[in-house]
């Protein structure tokens, strides 16, 4: 198809899309391909490849998908020319195909099948593996032969490594080339890069206009009272409050609404984020619909304060529908977690900012240069501050069904410390609790947990709560401690229950609500919220409500504990579940389904098998790159091998980069150095083990060698004999050599 089409539909003075250029008949093709966002008349994406001295392209309205086996209408389109795969901008309204263009995603791609592209296209049959920055992997385009205008195709994903269940294009709404999103690019916003925050992005008249109303323009750091001009910290110590019965009498405070989420502290420099918990955990790949953060803040380099949050059907932030995401780590359920339960930033505070130190700035200075380089999205918000009554604060939260109020001293310092400066005012009470062990009753599980909080460095029994829990619940924290059990009490003094308990090593915290403390020490009415992995034990003391802002002594940070899961992992008649391991969160799949149907082995079998074995297996496997072969089917149904690694997979993962004559560019491992790893591998089908016979940092030198023995028209016994002459020799040369069988047929030395 020639360029014809494309210059009949376009007039080049009233559109900035490009006009073909001269291409010599013999230039090769380069493999490129681009996908962009249209929207149009109807939002659509346009997929294009390059073949031919030209960009053979299709209209996809669903756009491209990693599903496995998807398929995408695609609707056969005039050749674009070469140039029109970086255009990006705002087509007139009026001309054909109207609208913003965001160029989506751009790369190389390999011709796969037989015959050259115009062939397959002739055949209406294009096979092609995608090398791009969001869609990789092997796909099809097919022809649906006898339908419409003969221009109806279908975009196919085959089924490899980079294929994804999970995957949702919305999630990837943003330019490849500047970042931007569409309402961005329709507003002729500039592209996002690092620029000094005192100059400010030129935008058109309408954007400007919706900026001016929560940006200051022309505010610098040093312009600040008490900024000091110091390198970027690598770590900051969250400030914290202290509890008060009511608010404080004076007017030099302002209010806050007390978000019921996850403490964060965001760290940005040069256009990249790092977010992390009160304790230093890490929040970098747990809430992706976050990562519209560097677009959201106008500076080379900031360190920012504030609550992770995710907010019910009324606007209410909830600690329950937050507390599924904090402990998780795959990635395909984040994934999913961050479409069903999308959660918000909402930041208070600015500590540092292009070169200056802020933390000796008041509170409302800070609070006026957060509010002049962060432009607020649905995703990260500024948090409202309030100059007014306490009581009159206090109360608007009470009918707003909200946790409480943050009070604040106006000219207040930044203290890496809990401070008397900042008082949480509270409607319910709740707090943390260390779970010190369980008591056992009609449930299968355990009936109530014994709760305890530190004081004067010893444990102190704070009650049971027993209510709270759901069967899922129930389940994964059983499990957990289980793993925990010991027969020291943490205690002191054994606690006056009336049931036994069975103690644990105190190192979980939770969360729980109750009416008040007794006289005793002891919770009224307590009810379970969930599990804290940002909270440290030995920071967990009883919350005393006051109303003194005198300074008090700083709260040291200990670092955040690890929780373990050992026994029986995956008990029966759960086809899904979460798992603590290694500190890493699991989450397994299918666990029916049947890996080894002669015996009926499953899935589960085979993961718990693993489980038991790795304490051996392991030290085998570490250091070693591996390469996957994975059975999706089962042990009889097709397998595939799988070297590189996706960017999709857990950063937690070891991955070496293994250099490549054949690919040109280097293989990324894994290796598994853990029963973490190796468990999460097996998830993914891996149902045997296939590691170098060398490890990193040694590749070059194996630590062993294989003989590889297999029967050709010969039975079982001469292989024996085979190996019992490999054993002769191997006593000549004095090495040692061990008998192992396959799997199959033939035996390994």
């Amino acid at each position: 198809m020639s360029l014809r089409e494309y210059v009949k539909k376009r007039k080049f003075s009233d559109t900035p899309e490009p006009a073909p250029a001269e291409i010599e008949p013999s230039q090769p093709t380069q493999g490129r391909f681009y996908i962009q966002r249209h929207d149009a008349t109807r939002l659509h994406y346009d997929f294009r490849l390059e073949i031919s001295g030209a960009l053979k392209s299709w209209a996809v309205p669903k756009g491209p998908s990693l599903q496995p086996l998807s398929k995408s209408l695609a609707m056969h389109v005039e050749d674009h020319p070469l140039d029109y795969g970086e255009f990006e901008g705002n087509i007139p309204k009026g001309n054909y195909g109207g609208g913003s263009v965001m160029l989506w995603d751009r790369g190389t791609f390999d011709l796969l099948g037989t015959g050259t592209a115009e062939e397959q296209i002739a055949r209406g049959d294009l096979k092609f593996r995608l090398h791009g920055e969001k869609i990789k992997g092997e796909f099809a385009i097919v022809l649906m032969k006898g339908r419409g205008k003969g221009n109806e195709w279908l975009l196919i994903k085959k089924r490899d490594e980079f294929a994804d269940e999970n995957f949702d294009i919305e999630s990837l709404a943003w330019s490849v080339k500047t970042r931007r999103s569409q309402e961005e690019i329709a507003q002729e916003l500039p592209a996002h890069k690092a620029s000094p925050a005192h100059e400010g992005p030129k935008t058109s008249t309408k954007a400007k206009g919706k900026r001016a109303e929560s940006q200051e323009t022309g505010l610098q750091p040093q312009d600040l009272q008490g900024a000091k001009e110091a390198p970027m910290p690598e770590t900051v110590t969250p400030m914290s409050a202290f509890a008060a019965t009511k608010p404080p009498p004076g007017s030099n405070w302002l209010y806050e609404i007390k978000w019921d989420g996850v403490r964060a502290l965001v760290f940005l420099q040069d256009g990249k984020v790092h977010m992390c918990s009160r304790n230093g955990n890490t929040y970098d790949r747990q809430y992706p619909e976050l990562g519209v953060l560097p677009h959201q803040v106008r500076a080379d380099s900031a360190i920012l304060d504030g609550e992770i949050a995710v907010l019910d059907s009324n606007g209410r932030s909830s600690f329950e529908l937050i507390q599924p995401r904090i402990h998780q780590t795959d990635a395909n359920s984040i994934a999913h977690l961050a479409r069903k339960t999308p959660a918000k930033l909402f930041l208070f505070d600015l500590l540092y900012w292009n070169g200056y130190d802020l933390r000796s700035v008041p509170l409302v200075e800070r609070k006026r240069a957060l509010a002049s380089i962060v432009t607020p999205s649905d995703r990260v918000v500024i948090s409202d501050a309030f100059q007014v009554a306490g009581e009159e604060m206090l109360a608007a939260a009470g009918q707003m069904g909200l946790e409480g109020v943050v009070a604040k001293v106006a000219d207040s310092k930044y203290e890496e410390r809990r401070s008397r400066c900042w008082l949480k005012i509270k409607i319910t009470s709740r707090q943390e609790f260390v779970i010190c062990g369980y008591t056992h009753g009609e449930r299968d599980t355990f009936s109530s947990l014994v709760l305890g909080v530190y004081e004067n460095g010893d444990l102190h029994w704070a009650g049971n709560v027993g209510t709270g829990f759901d069967d899922k619940t129930l389940n994964d924290l059983f499990r957990k401690l289980q793993a925990l059990q010991t027969a020291d009490k943490p205690f002191r003094t054994t606690p006056a229950m009336l049931r036994k308990a069975t103690w644990v090593n105190p190192e979980l915290v939770c969360e729980c609500k109750f009416v008040e403390w007794t006289k005793e020490g002891r919770l009224r009415a307590p009810v379970y919220l969930g599990l804290r992995n940002d909270r440290s034990p030995k920071d967990v003391t009883r919350e005393r409500a006051e109303d003194s802002v005198e300074p008090g002594p700083a709260v040291p940070a200990a670092a955040a504990p690890e929780e373990r899961a050992d026994g029986p992992l995956l008990p029966p008649r759960i086809k899904e579940t979460t798992v603590r391991v290694d500190g890493r969160t699991l989450k397994f799949t299918n666990l029916d389904k049947v890996w080894f149907p002669k015996d009926k082995i499953t899935k589960r079998d085979v993961l718990n098998y693993y489980d038991a074995v790795a304490g051996f297996l392991v030290p085998h496997l570490r250091d070693r790159p591996l390469s996957l072969k994975r059975y999706p089917g089962g042990i009889h149904e097709e397998f595939f091998f799988q070297k590189n690694t996706p960017d999709s997979y857990p950063d937690w993962l070891r991955i070496e980069p293994i250099p490549s004559e054949h690919r040109g560019e280097p293989i990324r491992f894994i290796v598994a150095d853990d029963r973490s790893t190796l468990l999460y591998l097996t998830n993914l089908a891996c149902i045997d083990q296939n590691p170098w016979m060398s490890r990193v940092g040694t590749l070059d030198f194996p630590d062993y060698i294989l003989i590889d023995l297999d029967p050709v028209e010969c039975p079982f016994s001469k292989i024996v004999e085979a190996a019992q002459e490999v054993q002769r020799v191997l006593d000549q040369i004095k090495l040692k050599g061990y008998p192992k069988t396959t799997g199959g047929d033939g035996m390994h030395v």
